[in-house]
Formats: structure tokens, sequence, C-alpha cells
């Protein structure tokens, strides 16, 4: 019903279809080529229709790599949007995948992507967008091997900040998305040339924008605490996602510390975490099926796709790999992983019997993905194989149907909610950091660049394996959130405090906490070397973040109810003194202070994606401007020898 919906709708656009002979595919553009940089092109997929079907885009310079990158893996979807800024010819190809005999079928066409100005503008322009906080600069063609980017400066605001570099192409015109300016309020743009080291080269004269009225308004709040002197100046940009409502997703959006919102998506998502180069990742609802964070998306900052998933992509890879299990859902965290390749988590339901509970229970835990840039599976973890069962979640919680925070289950009217992980992390040794929030651990997992077996290191949290001193057992986190190592032996985390604050002693004013535990994992110990009441309890959610200036970010996430919904943003120094606070009037799942809306925090690790360039530039043509290409390695992915569910476990298979 609806390739036949959107075959109707092509044509009431004035578009030819052929007829799609049987084994074939088709590929229809809602606009013809060539189109200026910046248009959002619709490339309708076109096969027989069958319900079994999964449909691709894919996307490669002309004259580059015959294996362009994906755009849009696997999904049902038939009806693909297509934007971007780097002029060129490119070649665009559709995958069609029946999942019922494996067979796939392709088609492809040239598309050609003209500078979004006229060729003979020798001075740059700022162009708005969709997005009135957004501008698309164009300037003239910059030096071969250079690298180019964008400073802006509002002087009624007086902060400037810069775009990421971009290399320059020969005898092509510079494009770059600028965002986080505040609205209605006019600025100036320049461009800054950079040799291949970083330095200054020269910069142009300034080209002026004003900014729009924005289409959505700032999250509600107050500043209990104004930034002064002793706040870090080295992270202006508070980067927030938002919860509406009683879990309702919000729009993602950024403000200065001051408040005043700098930029925002303009459609509601689950915002996981900013990335590089002004892009983001969040997981969204499946549009064909509507089951919940069934698509794990990264966009621009326009909120245009960068690459994109489905659950039904990975389950797919999963069968092809031997794998009994199958994934319900993306959840809680992603992360961009410095070999290059992309680690996410996602929920594996089971039955199981006589384990929790008598008789058959449904159970969900989480696996960890590991994909390349393409999204195929390099490396797979399961909970299931790695921890035990009969170990209940520390609160006895549940999941039914429907139920705000609970994932997409299908055996079952209610479920166990085992494990709930909540974040995932590099680790300084090259392994990864789970947070298992109803387990109340912190895994460290054996993944060693890709090469790792999975094995559980260690676990962090009380009865764990690590000896707790200097201190109580009252030290000990529960339900934590967003733990990532800051040194080669500092866990900072943000501490909900569940088992604390929900016991029957709880003190009247128990709160979450900030901390950073200092391990040694020679000795197995444990000390807690920093806390800090954030006051008040969040029940759920929160982020935690190192400052340049040796401060700490902390969002406590979930606090009041869904009627009366509040969360903090706090910035604290070492003595534990908050320098920096805002009072929300909503539910918020992370927030973090970033230098500017293209810079992940240097904690993280993450790097931009590497530069492929021949002598010339670019393989193959030295006139066509080079671009990342990410093509991850053709290996098998690495799996624990124990990763199929036997006895008496049924795997999550999804209806």
């Amino acid at each position: 019903m609806r390739v036949r919906i959107l075959f109707r709708l092509f044509a009431g656009l004035g578009l030819v279809l052929p007829v799609v002979a049987e084994g074939a595919t088709m590929l229809v553009p809602d606009r013809p080529s060539p189109q200026a940089a910046g248009t959002t092109i619709g490339f309708m997929i076109g096969a027989a229709g069958a319900a079994t079907e999964l449909y691709r885009l894919s996307v490669a310079p002309a004259q580059g790599p015959a294996r362009g990158h994906v755009v849009y893996d696997y999904s049902r979807d038939n009806v693909l949007e297509w934007t971007v800024i780097d002029p060129g010819v490119y070649r665009v190809t559709a995958g069609v995948l029946d999942t019922a005999t494996g067979q796939e079928t392709f088609a492809d066409q040239l598309f050609t992507i003209n500078p979004a100005v006229p060729p003979d503008t020798d001075w740059a322009v700022a162009l708005p967008t969709r997005n009135p906080l957004v501008a698309l600069y164009v300037a003239p063609p910059c030096p071969p091997r250079a690298l180019a980017r964008v400073r802006f400066f509002a002087p009624s605001v007086g902060i400037q900040q810069t775009t990421s570099p971009k290399r320059c192409a020969p005898g092509t015109p510079l494009h770059l998305y600028v965002a986080g300016m505040r609205e209605d309020t006019a600025y100036e743009l320049w461009q800054e040339l950079l040799a291949p080291d970083g330095s200054l080269l020269g910069q142009s004269p300034p080209t002026p924008f004003v900014t729009g009225r924005a289409g959505i308004a700032v999250s509600p709040g107050t500043a209990t605490i104004p930034a002064g002197p002793l706040a870090s100046a080295s992270e202006p940009v508070i980067w927030n996602s938002p919860f509406i409502g009683a879990m309702g997703v919000g729009n993602a959006q950024a403000t200065d510390l001051e408040g005043h919102l700098i930029w925002y998506l303009d459609e509601p998502a689950w915002s996981l975490r900013p990335s590089s180069e002004g892009t983001l990742w969040l997981v969204k609802r499946d549009p064909v099926t509507g089951i919940q964070d069934n698509l794990l998306v990264k966009t621009d900052l326009l909120g245009n796709v960068v690459k994109q998933t489905s659950v039904d992509a990975m389950n797919h890879r999963l069968g092809q790999l031997g794998y009994d299990d199958r994934i319900t859902n993306f959840h809680h965290d992603v992360r961009d992983l410095p070999d290059g390749n992309i680690g996410v988590i996602s929920t594996v339901e089971r039955l199981v019997t006589d384990v929790q509970g008598p008789g058959e229970v449904s159970v969900i835990a989480d696996m960890i993905l590991v994909t390349n840039q393409d999204f195929e599976i390099q490396w797979i973890w399961n909970g299931w194989d790695h921890l035990d069962p009969a170990r209940l979640a520390t609160l006895g919680e549940t999941c039914t149907l429907g139920a705000a925070g609970c994932p997409p289950f299908f055996l079952a009217d209610q479920t166990n909610d085992w494990m709930h992980a909540n974040a995932l992390a590099y680790t300084p040794d090259g392994n990864l950091l789970l947070s298992v929030r109803h387990q109340d651990w912190i895994l460290k997992i054996a993944y060693a660049d890709g090469a790792g077996d999975g094995r559980i290191l260690w676990r962090l949290g009380p009865e764990g394996d690590f000896t707790l001193v200097g201190g109580g057992d009252d030290d000990w986190f529960s339900h934590v959130h967003d733990p990532s190592f800051i040194s080669d032996n500092q866990i900072i985390l943000f501490d909900n405090s569940n088992l604390r604050c929900a016991s029957a002693e709880a003190p009247a004013d128990c709160q979450s906490r900030g901390q950073i535990w200092e391990i040694d994992e020679a000795a197995m110990t444990a000390r807690l070397a920093f806390n800090t009441d954030l006051g008040d309890y969040a029940f759920a959610v929160g982020s935690a973040q190192p400052l340049a200036n040796g401060n700490t970010w902390f969002n406590s996430g979930m606090i009041g109810t869904g009627e009366a919904p509040r969360a903090t943003l706090q910035e604290v120094d070492p003595d534990g003194v908050r320098v920096f606070q805002r009072d929300l009037n909503v539910f918020q799942y992370r927030s973090y202070r970033l230098a500017d809306l293209y810079t992940a925090p240097p904690s993280w690790g993450v790097r931009p994606r590497p530069w492929q360039e021949g002598p010339a530039g670019c393989p193959g043509d030295a006139g066509r401007p080079c671009r990342p290409l990410a093509v991850g390695p053709d290996r098998a992915p690495s799996m624990s020898p124990d990763h199929k569910g036997s006895g008496s476990e049924r795997n999550g298979n999804r209806r």
C-alpha cells in the first residue's frame, strides 16, 4: 500500500514512472538533476513492493570508488531524502533486499549538485536555511590542500565561535553550515584559511548575516546561579536533550551561558549525544511500522540525515552471522569510537523458565553492536552471554507495554527490565565501559579495539569486584548514569542514588550526587575521590562531564513528577561549590558543555573522520572535491563462543 500511494504522489509531481519488471529496482528523484547545494531531494525506490523488502540508499562521487557510503541503511521506508552541500557529480545507488530470499537488486543514476550561488560570484555569501538560526556560508574556491573554516561574531553578544575546518577543493566554492547564533541578531561571518598544520594563513572580509526568529521556545528555566568568572569560559555552549511532558521526546537545542537559544532541531527526537563536524546522534520511530526507537540516525545541524540504520537492517545481519538473538530497538547511547567504528546499545528480549520467577518470564537485556561507517557489524557483545540472569534487577524493575521509559518488547505483556544499560564509553586502554543501571554496576568489557572476546574485566559498584577504601558502603552509587574515564584511573559519573533515596531509611533530604572514582585496576581497589550532593533527588536520567578549567558539569535530569517536571544543570568546582546553575521546568535526558556545535568534548576521544586523498587531491580526479570516505574492514565480527541462546531460553525475534 505504501509503495502504491507513493507512486501516485510522484506521478502527481509530473514524474514519469516506468513499469518495474519483476526482480528490477527503480530509483526516481522528486527533482531533476542538477540542483543547488543544500537542496533536499527525495528519492523513491521502487521494486515489487513485497512486505519482505528493505530499501537502502548509498552515495559516492561519480569519479570516486565504486562503493559509495551508506546514507540510508536497509529499512522499510522506500522514500528517502538526501541533502548535500558539497558541489559535484554523485552516483546515487538504490538497493532493494528481499529478506525472504536474500536477493538484492540495485539501480543507480548520476546526480549533479551545483554551487548554491552563481558560478561568477567572487565574494562570500551567507544564505538563510530552513532553520532561522543556521546559515549556509558560500565562499569562492580556496587553495588545494588548505583548510577553511568560518569564524562568526555578533558585537551585541561578544563571543566568537568557529565551525570545524573543511578541506578546500580545487575550483569548487566552499560551502559550510554556520550554527550557534542567537535569534534576531546581526552577525559577522568571515572565512579563515588554515595550513594543513592548522596555522592561520589569512582571512576574508566579514559577511553580514541576520538570524531570524526561532521556530521553538527555549526550554523554560531560570539561572539560579548566573555564570560568573569562576565558570568555565572554554565551553560557552550548553547542548541539551530535553523530554517534553511525561517522557515525550523534545527538540534537541543549545543555549549560551545566559540562556539564549542559539540552535535547535526542528523535529522532536530522542537525541543521544553530539558528535564531531557539526553532527549529532539520535534515535527515531520507524515511520512505516510506528515502532519507537527503531532508527539510529546521525544528522547535521539542520536535521538532514548524514547516515541512518534500522533495527531491520541489524537483525538481517545478525541472522546472516548465524546469531539467534534479535534486537528490538536502539537506546540510550551511541559512541563514535577512535578506531572509526560506531558503538550502540540495543535491547534483546528472551523468554526464560524458572530463572527470574516461576515458570516462563519475559526478560529484556542489552546488546552492544559495533559497526563500521556503513553499519556492517564488526563486533557483538550480548549481556545474556556474560551476566548471571538469576541476579535480578536491584529494585525489581519491570516494563509493561507502552510504559514510559520502556523499550519495545514482543513476547509478553510484561517483561523484567533486567539490565537497562544506559551509557557506553571508550576506555584509555581500548576497551568499553557499559553502565548497567538495574544491576548498579559499571562494567569494563574486553573490546580491545575490536579484537577482544567480550569478557567482563571487572564490575565497579556494590557487590562488584573492587574493594572500597577510605569510605563506607554509603559511598557507592546506584542506578548510575553517564560514567566515563577522565584519566587513566578516574571515572566521572552521575549517581542517581535510587537505592539510598528509595530505601526505608533514606534521609528526608536525600540527593543525587556527582562523583569521581579513583580506581586501581592492579590492586582492585576503588576510592571516592570527589563527591558532591546536587540539591535534589533525580530518580532517573542524568549526565556528567569534566570541564576545561577543572570544574565538572552535572545534569539532574528527572526531578519531580510528570505533571511538574524539573531538571537542574550545575557547574561545580573541585571543592563542591556550585559556580553556575540553571533550573529547568522540563525533564532532560542529557546536557553537555561544548566549545562550539562542531566539536565533541575532548574527554570523549572523538576524532574527525580521516580524509582520503591522492596526489592530486582525491583518487581518480584532480578536479573533484575530496570528501571523507569511510570503508570498514572486511572481516567477520568478533563474538563470544557461547553467543547462541539455548536450553530454557527463547529469543525475542520481532514479530
